[in-house]
């Protein structure tokens, strides 16, 4: 699916999973605090999938909402990517923290605000329009595309 027609909204049972489905760069609304009725409402208002591992909620949404069936992440992710044809791959487009948009901003810009080393060995950053988190092509994104890798392409559902 595109990453621009499908948007989430998911449960706090599934907070890691809302995370990576950021990573891959799906607009995915999670509240820690919110209510079924605020899911559920916030999804028909802004035409969103709810993803949830809550049965009631599920039932109460009805075809809004898909019931995810696994229980560890990487289970679920693969439950999911499959369900919606997700291809698992990060793109830095939508912030992991706040699901803000993250556009490319110019190296001059984060002078000051990331590590020397970083900012003297890196050429390309980018920045959240929302909580102001800047994003660099280091060694975190290798070890997540790693692990899409090792839990995803390949199988290993092992959480560690």
């Amino acid at each position: 699916m595109s990453r621009e027609k499908v948007k989430f909204i998911v449960d706090v049972m599934l907070g890691r999973t809302a995370r990576w489905l950021r990573l891959f760069g799906y607009d995915t609304i999670y509240k820690v605090d919110a209510d079924d009725d605020w899911i559920l409402f916030n999804a028909l208002v802004q035409k969103r999938t709810i993803i949830t591992r809550d049965t009631k909620l599920a039932y109460r949404a009805g075809s809004v909402a898909y019931l995810v069936r696994a229980n560890s992440l990487w289970e679920q992710l693969r439950e999911i990517t499959s369900q919606f044809s997700i291809e698992p791959k990060i793109v830095l487009i939508r912030c992991p923290v706040c699901n803000g948009k993250i556009d490319e901003v110019a190296k001059s810009c984060v002078l000051g605000k990331v590590p020397e080393y970083t900012y003297l060995t890196h050429d390309k950053f980018w920045r959240c329009e929302n909580c102001g988190k800047i994003y660099w092509n280091g060694s975190h994104l290798s070890l997540a595309d790693d692990d899409i890798e090792k839990h995803l392409l390949e199988g290993d559902t092992d959480e560690n």
